[in-house]
């Protein structure tokens, strides 16, 4: 912190503490004036560089009075002076929602949240505090900093104009071949607001199943609530097929830098097999997802739920969960196992497409990441490799497992590219078959 900042920080501490003994504070509670003395000698202990001593003075005094505002926003402030972040974080949870957090508090909180890789927080806290005080230099400065923390280092950009494109080949569902493509344009139209439009289309070379084909095009918008909450809202259609329009709406709701949550409900999926959409079979979805990344890195998990209501009566529940840690984090190589489980069930037998009344399976998915000097701004290789136990009801338990390679580069701060290729052997009621994808990922901001 540098001494400017920290003295700005110590003239509001003081400030306050001189004015303990004139006027009781807003949140007082019967016996607090007895406190007020040894409050403001601890404060005067950190003043002079003293953090120890002042913690000892004020935390018997929290002690006593737990829910004390200016009790427990000194601790956080001399807990961070004392260089100890984690602890005032911790601290700072429990007046977190206080309405009047000062600026000489907030402030230093914000740069303890940047120290612990949560940038999206620091900048939440500060843009609110700075909407009840706009004219304050340093929260004006704490949240330029948590702001360039999320464009440069999570590469976070919601103003700039932006292209991405996708571009895949898979054979599944029995050796199905199928072509897909994606490309998406967006532009900021509005503050916190993106328009985009975009166009998904498949193509398959089995003559029988051409009427899966499709091309469908779509346009919504992307609005930015705040730092936690984005929603999105789409309408689409196919253009070729009459009655396929269709509606999506998705809201991602980040509590913290660490979680994401989101909730989707499509009225027209664009994620029905390939032989469902041949036999002139769609449907809705349903979906929500909860993902972790601790901020060190070290552990991550996903688990989703999603719901199809089939137009052939059909219901399909499925269920998947994954839980990874990284055993091995050097500045050249990251090693992560996961432990994946996956469950589904599907209300209508007979259909024309793979439909499993119930199937399930767990298994170990091993993750290698290469990381490299290179003249891009990030150059990594993915490596993976997995096994698994399936279960189809009807057809026993059989093995699995999957191979796949990845090469994922930032060229820079507004392009990107990942290509990859990944092999396969599933099974289909009770059949072993080999998979295969391979696919290109591309986006440009502007």
């Amino acid at each position: 912190m540098r001494p400017g900042r920290r003295l700005a920080i110590l003239f509001g501490a003081m400030t306050f503490a001189a004015s303990l003994a004139a006027s009781p504070p807003a949140l007082s509670t019967e016996g607090i004036e007895s406190t007020y003395a040894e409050h403001t000698r601890g404060v005067t202990l950190a003043r002079a560089g003293r953090y120890n001593e002042a913690l000892a003075a004020l935390l018997p005094l929290l002690e006593r009075f737990p829910d004390d505002y200016p009790l427990q926003r000194d601790v956080v402030i001399i807990t961070i002076w004392k260089g100890d972040c984690p602890e005032a974080l911790r601290r700072f949870e429990r007046i977190r929602s206080h309405p009047n957090l000062e600026p000489y508090l907030i402030e230093p909180v914000s740069d303890c949240l940047l120290q612990a890789n949560r940038p999206r927080e620091a900048r939440y806290l500060t843009r609110r505090a700075l909407a009840r005080q706009p004219a304050e230099t340093n929260l004006q400065n704490a949240y330029q900093r948590a702001d360039l923390a999320l464009r440069l280092d999570e590469n976070v950009d919601e103003d700039s104009p932006a292209v991405a494109f996708e571009f895949e080949v898979q054979r599944s569902e029995r050796n199905l071949p199928e072509w897909l493509a994606y490309l998406e344009g967006s532009a900021r139209v509005a503050k916190q607001t993106r328009l985009y439009a975009r166009y998904r289309g498949s193509r398959t070379r089995d003559d029988a199943y051409r009427a899966g084909d499709f091309d469908r095009v779509g346009i919504g918008v992307r609005h930015r609530i705040d730092e936690r909450l984005l929603f999105d809202q789409e309408l689409s259609a196919d253009v070729d097929a009459r009655g396929h329009a269709g509606a999506t709406t998705r809201l991602t709701h980040e509590p913290s830098d660490a979680w994401r949550l989101t909730l989707a409900y499509a009225s027209f999926s664009e994620s029905v097999p390939l032989r469902a959409r041949a036999a002139g079979i769609d449907a809705r979805q349903w979906a929500a997802e909860a993902a972790y990344e601790a901020r060190d890195y070290r552990w991550d998990g996903l688990a989703s739920v999603n719901r199809y209501d089939f137009s052939d009566s059909n219901g399909r529940t499925s269920i998947y969960a994954r839980i990874g840690y990284a055993y091995e984090m050097r500045a050249s190589r990251e090693q992560r196992l996961y432990v994946e489980a996956y469950q589904s069930n599907n209300s209508l037998s007979g259909t024309v497409y793979f439909n499993p009344a119930r199937d399930d399976s767990i298994g170990l998915l091993h993750k290698t990441d290469f990381v490299y000097e290179s003249r891009f701004r990030r150059h990594v290789d993915h490596v993976w490799a997995g096994l698994s136990a399936y279960t189809q009801q009807g057809y026993g338990t059989r093995g699995r497992w999957l191979l796949g390679y990845e090469q994922d580069y930032d060229f820079d701060e507004a392009r990107a590219l990942a290509a990859g290729v990944t092999v396969a052997r599933n099974v289909y009621d009770g059949a072993p078959e080999t998979d295969w994808r391979l696919y290109v990922q591309f986006r440009q901001r502007y």
